[in-house]
């Protein structure tokens, strides 16, 4: 009989746009009932909802005490029948303040670290956490984490350069951290869209990035500059910054877009760039590579191990190498196109395929240990 798997989904249930860790999670959950295997799943959440990964015919778990402490013989079963405490394996998902209370669950643990919402490095966290509520939720985790990290069987990470942060920084043993990269979803691909207008794409709503797009302009760049997403920590500044230069008209603030926007935007901009502090994975950077988008970033983190040499990486204070990059690219054609094949082949490495077998392995060896 194959093993019971629980995997923590409520972070979807949350969700009004599926990016980050709700992206990862649905994609994982949709394509762990795709492969073959004898594990039966077990989808841990805590309220009904309709989401299509409900609808899989896989098993739910849904705790419906509001309080999670003491945490045994607290959970009962939506679909199934089954304690949370008969469960081989327990896939903690999302590591909030809510979630590490499954630590307590008799099953053996795993749980993925996506980067800046478990451990954020003290350089950044003035610029991260501008917010008393986002201080007070980080240093509660930097509290909890040491002491239930013994609790923990495996680490997942999606990135060589996460994995080093938790072994250096918390002092996960090597042997505990697992990287298994996430993957662009298959809706982002080339597509033929109608065109209206020249722009530059970014994710990144930071002061920089519009000193950056001023100086394009300065340089004769007639592009419009769309910024989609929300940055606690620069938004209001940047908005700011783009009025006092007076080139407020020239950049648009879409916010939070859902998938089919995003993918119409990947592929009629004319490059993709993100200006990043930190970053423990960066799907956007792949999403745009998949759809045909040249990438101009910044070498920070974990984003070498995911551009590769299909894009350009620059320094993150570098601002002259990052506007002689994305005018290069704006410019010369043959650099455009030989950017977009590489982009297209390096997106075809990852896939949630992949990223489901190998994490159906991580439950496996935990079991067996």
């Amino acid at each position: 009989m194959g093993l019971k798997t629980g995997i923590t989904t409520n972070v979807v249930d949350s969700a009004r746009y599926y990016k980050g860790v709700a992206n990862y999670v649905k994609n994982l959950v949709l394509n762990l009932s795709k492969i073959n295997t004898n594990h039966k799943f077990y989808l841990v959440h805590f309220q009904e909802h309709s989401d299509e990964i409900y609808q899989l015919g896989l098993n739910e778990v849904v705790i419906r005490q509001k309080f999670l402490f003491p945490i045994s013989n607290r959970f009962v079963s939506f679909k199934a029948g089954e304690r949370l405490e008969d469960l081989d394996v327990v896939h903690i998902t999302t590591p909030t303040i809510s979630e590490f209370a499954l630590c307590f669950a008799p099953a053996k643990k795993v749980l993925t670290v996506h980067g800046t919402d478990l451990y954020v490095p003290p350089k950044y966290r003035a610029k991260l956490h501008t917010e008393p509520k986002d201080w007070f939720v980080q240093k509660l985790k930097s509290i909890m984490l040491p002491k239930l990290k013994e609790t923990i069987s495996v680490y997942v990470t999606a990135s060589q350069f996460l994995k080093r942060e938790l072994v250096e920084n918390l002092r996960i043993p090597d042997a505990r951290v697992k990287v298994i990269p996430f993957a662009a979803s298959e809706v982002f691909k080339p597509k033929e869209f109608q065109k209206s207008m020249d722009f530059i794409l970014s994710d990144t709503p930071v002061p920089s990035l519009i000193k950056i797009y001023y100086n394009l302009k300065k340089r004769g760049v007639k592009h419009k500059l769309v910024v989609f997403g929300y940055r606690a920590y620069g938004y209001e500044k940047a908005k700011e910054m783009a009025a006092n230069l007076g080139i407020q008209n020239d950049v648009i603030f879409a916010g939070h877009l859902p998938q089919p926007d995003l993918v119409r935007l990947y592929n009629t901009a004319d490059v993709y760039v993100r200006i990043a502090m930190y970053e423990g994975f960066g799907l956007p950077p792949l999403e745009a590579m998949a759809c045909g988008c040249p990438v101009v970033t910044t070498n920070v983190g974990s984003l070498p191990e995911v551009v590769g040499d299909a894009g350009i990486l620059k320094n993150q204070g570098d601002i002259e190498g990052l506007v002689n990059a994305i005018y290069e690219v704006l410019t010369n054609d043959g650099l455009r196109q030989d950017m977009i094949k590489k982009g297209l082949e390096r997106a075809k490495m990852f896939s949630w395929e992949k990223t489901a077998r190998e994490t159906t392995k991580v439950y496996e060896e935990v079991v067996k240990n």
